[in-house]
């Protein structure tokens, strides 16, 4: 989907303090081998701050930057992987509580790691569809720390880390704006994620832990597994091209990638093939195995990590790569066109 007039008008992450693998190690958290085959530095851990707030904080300085009052905003949308509080209730409503406030649709997207990127598109769309409707807020969350999940075991070869992001889309101005965004998906491979896990009752519901490694060897789809992960690679490479297609773009023209977040750079390497050989040092490798797979947030956390820290400048063109259970896909453009907004940190004085 192509935009014509969609502009990033604010961008913020809430990012907690780094705990180290090696003290993960140290304490018995993490495998010490798997710690050394792989390559996190650490992982960021929020405590028993609740994703809500989380979004909240960062929701709020992506408000405060962009410059449009409450009214403007005609929707929000929050992206989630795990659970944001009690079950049957609404997380999106206490975040447009403690933000915007008023009577606008507040929707959650559960779709895995690639929510923020889906989230993003169809906000867009909501704001394409009817001209009176300035901005909206995109917003994502999580806290991996609940009782039922793992965070130094739960994922083959990943490390869940916590974060929150948030942007606000403006049909008017900001200092970026969202050129398309592109998504396919392949339910073939859903099973991935089940592995042999009863459908009912939820496994929430009974105490079974969260462990994406035994859901994993207990798949039994049409592919195994090698063929599967070929699948998804393939799958990913041609959603890609036909992002850099409808852009009109080639390889080349993409600046920086804001991809998904590995501790392997084998891993990193073979998921940005397209972009040739020097593709890893236009990503954000470093920041990334320094806070772990965040969920949703990989994406705009690498783009807030690069906006903030002055590595992106005017004329830049950064693609953000998105991957979530389902399987799910995505791919963004993202043209920067001025320096971040006063209040982003790293933004002129």
């Amino acid at each position: 989907m192509m935009f014509d007039d969609l502009y990033i008008a604010g961008l913020a992450a809430y990012l907690p303090e780094r705990v180290s693998t090696q003290r993960a190690v140290a304490e018995g958290w993490y495998d010490a081998a798997e710690a050394e085959h792989l390559e996190w530095v650490s992982v960021a851990v929020a405590g028993d701050l609740p994703a809500p707030d989380m979004a909240v904080r960062a929701a709020n300085e992506a408000l405060a930057q962009s410059g449009h009052p409450a009214a403007d905003v005609a929707v929000l949308m929050h992206a989630s992987c795990n659970h944001q509080g009690p079950d049957m209730w609404s997380p999106q409503h206490y975040i447009l509580r403690h933000t915007v406030g008023g009577t606008i649709p507040a929707v959650e997207i559960r779709q895995g790691c690639n929510g923020f990127l889906a989230a993003m598109e169809l906000a867009g769309n909501y704001l394409a569809a009817a001209p009176q409707r300035p901005a909206a807020l995109v917003t994502s969350a999580d806290n991996w720390g609940d009782p039922l999940v793992d965070r130094w075991r739960a994922t083959p070869g990943g490390l869940f880390g916590d974060a929150a992001t948030a942007v606000v889309l403006s049909r008017r101005s900001g200092f970026a704006r969202l050129v398309n965004v592109c998504a396919t998906s392949l339910p073939e491979l859903e099973e991935l994620n089940r592995g042999g896990e009863p459908l009912f009752p939820p496994g929430c519901t009974t105490g079974v832990r969260v462990d994406l490694r035994e859901r994993a060897a207990t798949y039994k789809g049409s592919q195994d597994l090698v063929q599967a992960g070929r699948l998804m690679g393939e799958t990913q490479r041609r959603l890609i091209t036909r992002t850099l297609e409808e852009a009109g773009l080639e390889p080349g023209d993409i600046s920086r990638i804001a991809h998904q977040f590995v501790g392997d750079e084998q891993v990193l390497r073979r998921l940005l093939e397209p972009f040739g050989e020097d593709a890893v040092s236009r990503g954000v490798w470093d920041f990334g195995r320094s806070m772990g797979h965040t969920g949703a947030n990989d994406q705009t956390s690498g783009l807030f990590h690069l906006v903030s820290t002055g590595q992106v400048r005017p004329g830049d063109r950064v693609m953000l790569l998105g991957a979530g259970a389902g399987i799910a896909f995505s791919c963004a453009v993202v043209e920067i066109l001025e320096p971040p907004p006063a209040g982003t940190p790293g933004a002129p004085v």
